[in-house]
């Protein structure tokens, strides 16, 4: 499915919108950019974990509130084109959830199309397909994984990142969120499939 590098990049990025306003968060990203040829993602990273709150409070700025999102972190607003949440979209979301075996109800702190819970589902994705071909012998649970997440890529994902990551850098005034977007839309571009 997917290599070890763009696991663990899944899982810095997706920390990064779940969890922003943790050192670790910040720490584990910049050693990830170090690692991965993204040395000025590297340095705002460095700079992020001495002042986590920043990097927190301008996320929430751009994408939670307190007055309006200026950059709607719901897939819902940007494949409808409006800023009714907590649809048909979402609900479709919640749906691949369940198809993997999880359930979105009352566990998430957010609506089940947020940017970051699409990015925790694909890292999950990732690592149960590497667990199950740790165990082998299992070629069509295999096969079901990576159909469940090319699916998902195709039918959600892949529809609104790109414009996503674009609105978060041109909205921010910190090049933190410039370079973390330019990365992560980077690597989502390389494992897009055809």
């Amino acid at each position: 499915m997917t290599s070890n590098g763009q696991k663990k990049m899944l899982e810095v990025f997706k920390d990064l919108f779940l969890k922003p306003g943790l050192p670790s968060t910040c720490s584990n990203l910049q050693l990830w950019a170090q690692s991965s040829g993204y040395p000025a993602l590297a340095e705002e990273a460095k700079e992020a974990a001495l002042h986590p709150e920043e990097t927190e409070a301008e996320f929430n700025r751009l994408c939670i509130g307190p007055y309006r999102l200026i950059v709607v972190p719901y897939e819902s607003a940007w494949v409808t084109g409006s800023r009714k949440l907590n649809g048909p979209v979402a609900e479709d979301v919640a749906n691949f959830y369940a198809a993997a075996g999880l359930s979105s109800a009352s566990l998430l702190n957010e609506l089940p199309d947020f940017f970051g819970n699409e990015l925790e589902f694909l890292y999950f994705l990732d690592a149960l397909f590497d667990e199950v071909r740790g165990k082998g012998n299992q070629e069509q649970l295999l096969k079901d994984i990576q159909g469940l997440s090319d699916a998902f890529r195709a039918e959600h994902f892949d529809k609104w990142f790109e414009p996503f990551l674009d609105a978060i850098a041109e909205n921010t005034s910190q090049d933190f969120w410039k370079e973390a977007s330019a990365a992560l839309k980077a690597e989502l571009r390389r494992t897009q499939a055809v």
